[in-house]
């Protein structure tokens, strides 16, 4: 299944994040062997790499836990300062791309 635009970019597993709305804007980030693409239906891609060949997109089974993922967005937004993260909540995939935008502009 093709990635479903606009995505969030999930660097170093969960470390820090960016939002972007096609594959231009995922190309200007330097991206490595195991980030994540988190599209607006949830499928996650990971950045793969087969022996000697090119980076791929690989489409994983499973969609991504929204309540996990909200988690791991509550620990990025204290990380960069924003107080009483506890009242970021995500319901959706694209509450979560809407999440991280935000975050960018602050």
């Amino acid at each position: 299944m093709a990635i479903q635009w606009p995505v969030i970019i999930e660097f170093g597993q969960g470390h820090d994040y960016a939002w972007a709305a096609d594959l231009d804007e995922v190309t200007e980030h330097r991206l490595e062997a195991g980030d994540c693409l988190l599209d607006s239906l949830g499928q996650v891609h990971i950045l793969s790499q087969t022996n000697g060949a090119g980076l791929y997109w690989q489409l994983e089974d499973e969609v991504v836990s929204v309540p996990q993922l909200n988690i791991r967005l509550q620990g990025y937004a204290a990380g960069l300062g924003v107080c009483c993260t506890s009242k970021l909540v995500v319901r959706t995939p694209m509450d979560a791309i809407a999440l991280v935008a935000w975050l960018e502009q602050q």
